[in-house]
C-alpha cells in the first residue's frame, strides 16, 4: 500500500513538472515577442554602419524603444510566473486532499479488517467476512 502511494505521489509531481516544462517550452516557442540578437557578427557590423549614419537621437529613441519592450517582456513573464505559482498552490492543494482522502479510506478499511467485516490479502484483494 505504502509503494503505491509513493508511486501514486512521485507520478502526480512528476506530471506535474512535466506539464509545466512542456508549458513553458510552448510558451516561449508562440511568444511572438522576439528581440534580435545583438551580438551576431553580421547585426554588429549593421549596426556600426548605421550609427554612422543615425544621429544620436534616433539611437536614443530606439534604445528607449528597446528598454520599453523589454520592461514589457518581463512584466508579462513576471505576469506568467504568478499564474504558475497560483495554480502550482492550487495543484498542491489538490494533492493535500488527495492524500486526506486516500488517509481516510485507509483508516476505514483497517477499523473493518480489525473489527473483522473484512480481510484484505497480501495481494491487496478484499473479501467479505460472512457473520
Amino acid at each position: 500500500m505504502k509503494r503505491l502511494q509513493g508511486f501514486i505521489a512521485a507520478s502526480f509531481i512528476t506530471a506535474i513538472v512535466a506539464v509545466g516544462t512542456v508549458g513553458i517550452g510552448v510558451n516561449a516557442l508562440s511568444n511572438p515577442n522576439t528581440v534580435a540578437v545583438s551580438n551576431s557578427p553580421a547585426s554588429n557590423s549593421q549596426a556600426s554602419n548605421s550609427l554612422a549614419q543615425v544621429s544620436s537621437k534616433a539611437v536614443t529613441d530606439q534604445t528607449s524603444a528597446e528598454i520599453d519592450q523589454m520592461q514589457n517582456l518581463i512584466k508579462q513573464y513576471q505576469s506568467r510566473e504568478q499564474q504558475y505559482q497560483t495554480e502550482i498552490k492550487s495543484l498542491s492543494q489538490k494533492l493535500s486532499d488527495a492524500n486526506a482522502t486516500a488517509d481516510q479510506a485507509r483508516q476505514v478499511l483497517d477499523a473493518l479488517q480489525q473489527r473483522g467485516i473484512i480481510q484484505i490479502t497480501q495481494d491487496g484483494r478484499i473479501f467479505l467476512r460472512g457473520g
